[in-house]
């Protein structure tokens, strides 16, 4: 049951696109809204940016406020947070630190729908959220409007475990009764070569497949329609991307849940293959679940430890995991530590770093901040070696 929407803004008429649905879910759910903005100040390099950090904030507090003023009007409760970040990263945060069942988002940004899908925005979102994401294009203008509902869903199966997560994900939408059901079952004919030696054969019974698949979609739908769904399946032959934009176009629904899975992994999903060619070519909202079976934590990484005994020896040495909350004591000079400092904060600001590194990075940098006195120019000058001269 969803009791918080994450609703990223940016101010944008494009982002706004995504109130419409995230208002039509809350008030459904009975949910609460959390607003997000993430802010940035760029000032010319020696200029304090205290001031325009101090504006750039307020602006975005003024803004969410008036978007709170609209949600109350619709007799949804909401709240807001600004941060000083970069959008994903505050994005991922708040969604966590809100207890965020759903976060619902544009696929625009300021620089495009390529933009976010390709390493930005929203791809370091659905890689690293724990929740379903529910992407609206910028070309859903004429989608739902406050005041309508869900009537129809449109779901893609491949027949595996994984996919049929987006089952769930659909269930825990706040759907009425009425509201009608679509699997989608796409059998993929396997991709030869015209010419080539070397090529191995794949099997395929396109009757066989075709029987195989409306078994497995009839034994879906059957479930729930037992549960009192509106359901029906469909199983065409043909590319997956292709058939399901066709189906878009011929049912008009209000939303398309998919798993983001593959057979390749997330990252294959997103970076140009079935999600992303939905998303553009159909003007439909696209609500995709990550399994539950890729939100275990990935295995800490393990480095070479000085002074093994099998190092000591010659031999090589043992991968052996750090814990992150293993301490070690490292002496440095104060101009070292400032250059670790630098070193920490163009990595936390750096693009295509996973999310986990780069909050440690800020996160670490913020302490040696901290706990560090500020060296002068001239310390800094004095701790310069001199460069060889050639």
């Amino acid at each position: 049951m969803l009791q918080n929407i994450l609703l990223p803004l940016d101010g944008s008429p494009l982002a706004e696109l995504a109130i419409s649905y995230a208002t039509i879910l809350a008030r459904r759910a009975g949910a609460d809204i959390v607003l997000v903005q993430a802010v940035q100040a760029h000032t010319p390099p020696g200029v304090d940016q205290t001031d325009a950090e101090l504006e750039v904030m307020g602006r975005a507090q003024a803004y969410l406020q008036m978007v709170t003023a609209r949600l109350e009007a619709e007799h949804v409760r909401s709240s807001a947070h600004v941060y000083y970040d970069d959008a994903a990263h505050a994005i991922l945060d708040a969604a966590e630190r809100q207890s965020a069942d759903l976060i619902v988002m544009s696929t625009h940004g300021r620089t495009g729908i390529g933009r976010m899908l390709y390493g930005s925005v929203a791809d370091l979102v659905l890689r690293h959220a724990t929740v379903p994401v529910v992407l609206v294009p910028a070309s859903a203008k004429g989608g739902l409007q406050v005041g309508q509902q869900i009537d129809t869903l449109l779901i893609p199966l491949d027949g595996s475990e994984l996919a049929e997560e987006a089952l769930a994900s659909a269930e825990n939408l706040p759907l009425h009764r009425e509201t009608r059901i679509t699997l989608l079952r796409v059998i993929e004919p396997p991709a030869y070569p015209l010419y080539g030696d070397g090529y191995t054969y794949i099997p395929y019974d396109e009757e066989t497949e075709l029987a195989q698949a409306r078994q497995y979609v009839d034994q879906q739908v059957s479930r729930l329609q037992a549960a009192g769904r509106h359901a029906m399946g469909r199983v065409v032959v043909g590319q997956p991307a292709g058939v399901i934009t066709s189906a878009a176009r011929e049912l008009h629904p209000d939303l398309i849940v998919m798993a983001t899975h593959g057979h390749g992994g997330l990252s294959r999903l997103i970076l140009g293959s079935v999600a992303t060619s939905v998303l553009r070519q159909s003007s439909i909202p696209l609500l995709l679940t990550r399994p539950s079976a890729l939100h275990a934590e990935e295995p800490e990484p393990c480095v070479h430890r000085e002074g093994d005994a099998e190092a000591q020896d010659g031999a090589a040495r043992p991968r052996v995991a750090v814990h992150s909350d293993e301490e070690i004591e490292l002496r440095v000079s104060r101009a070292d530590l400032y250059l670790i400092e630098c070193g920490l904060k163009a990595l936390a600001y750096a693009p295509g770093y996973d999310y986990e590194h780069v909050t440690a990075a800020r996160a670490l940098a913020r302490r040696l901040e901290e706990a560090t006195p500020s060296m002068t120019e001239s310390e800094l000058q004095s701790r310069a070696e001199p460069m060889p001269v050639p």
